[in-house]
């Protein structure tokens, strides 16, 4: 006689990974672009890459009020910088509010 446990039940997440709440999709990505005319907000030459002003180890999401459109090399001086990413901070908490970098899951 073999034992057929009961199937586990399907379960949808209530709400999305890190991993996904901290990406840009598609829509968000165009709306950055949009936003700030396809040019690097640093240097204001072709904007290539979407940074995320509060990065993801500190907690920020993939949400429009956290992208920032810059190009490669603008985006490494910001990464290698910290008042750079600070003045950023700065500039978006004030456009946005001080949870501009929070998804609808943050408390």
């Amino acid at each position: 006689m073999t034992f057929n446990p009961a199937p586990k039940p399907v379960h949808r997440r209530r709400k999305p990974t890190r991993r996904e709440r901290g990406s840009f999709n598609k829509v968000t990505r165009d709306k950055i672009i949009d936003r700030d005319d396809g040019l690097c907000r640093v240097c204001k030459g072709l904007g290539t890459q979407h940074h995320h002003v509060m990065p993801k180890s500190r907690g920020g999401r993939g949400v429009f009020t956290n992208g920032l459109l810059v190009c490669q090399s603008c985006h490494a001086d910001i990464h290698a910088h910290n008042d750079k990413l600070e003045h950023w901070q700065r500039q978006f908490e004030i456009a946005y509010g001080s949870d501009y970098y929070k998804d609808e899951w943050d408390d």
